[in-house]
């Protein structure tokens, strides 16, 4: 017969277990939104320094815009990486105020956690047009555990190609930076990452589509606008030049 004794001090580690577990989780969402203004200027450094050296690097056949576009269709199937969290997506160790979409629970030491999961609006349709044209990539810097469960339940069509989890990130000063190579070596042209947070394309500002982190607005239509965006690419031969010019016009 087990002690009361034994029993308290196993319910006091679980306890400890999920209170730290919980404070990672929250604090690394609340860094990506205190730090996003930080992020955006390291960004747009990085991406006018890369600009500067691939623009001296190449020759390229400016159009009246100042970028080559094609005036055909490109069949080359391009590459979208999209990061989970704030971005497709917002998951929260309380139920929130209004809707959830699903759950999932995290095994942590001898206990399970749930998380609540709502859906960015549009999500579904923003999958389903943009995997009609592209190949779709999520690349996030979340577990495995959490993350494969929430994209289980989130990619019902099964559009997404590919998963890339923490263990592909590579570590910079505590933070997490995703290497666009890992998924098309050395083609960059072909390949955009749309990420709540800059940092996470620091190697290669130039491919970085910043997007407003996602919690709770349900009236978000920043998706959306992406969709209509992409559908646009394959106007240029070089997707970077594309991203530079969409983030030239969008109100600052």
């Amino acid at each position: 017969m087990v002690s009361k004794r034994v029993v308290g001090k196993s319910v006091k580690i679980q306890r400890k277990e999920t209170k730290n577990y919980l404070s990672n989780f929250s604090a690394a969402s609340i860094f990506t939104s205190l730090n996003a203004s930080f992020f955006a200027f390291h960004h747009r450094l990085l991406r006018c320094v890369s600009r500067f050296f691939r623009a001296t690097a190449s020759s390229c056949i400016a159009s009246k815009n100042g970028y080559k576009k094609l005036e055909k269709h490109n069949k080359k199937k391009r590459t979208i990486l999209l990061d989970l969290d704030e971005t497709l997506v917002h998951s929260t160790t309380q139920p929130p105020r209004g809707k959830i979409d699903f759950m999932v629970r995290i095994k942590i030491g001898s206990g399970i956690i749930p998380l609540f999961v709502v859906k960015r609006p549009g999500v579904n349709e923003f999958l389903k047009r943009i995997s009609e044209e592209f190949r779709v990539v999520v690349f996030t810097a979340g577990l495995e555990d959490y993350a494969s469960q929430v994209l289980d339940k989130l990619d019902q069509n099964r559009v997404i190609s590919q998963r890339l989890y923490r263990d592909s990130c590579k570590e910079v000063n505590g933070k997490y930076v995703k290497d666009l190579s890992l998924v098309v070596g050395k083609d960059l042209g072909s390949v955009l990452m749309v990420d709540d947070n800059p940092f996470s394309y620091s190697f290669q500002p130039e491919n970085g589509l910043p997007i407003k982190p996602f919690v709770d607005d349900m009236n978000d239509r920043e998706l959306m606008k992406l969709a209509d965006f992409f559908e646009g690419c394959y106007r240029y031969e070089d997707m970077r030049d594309a991203v530079n010019e969409f983030l030239s016009k969008r109100p600052v």
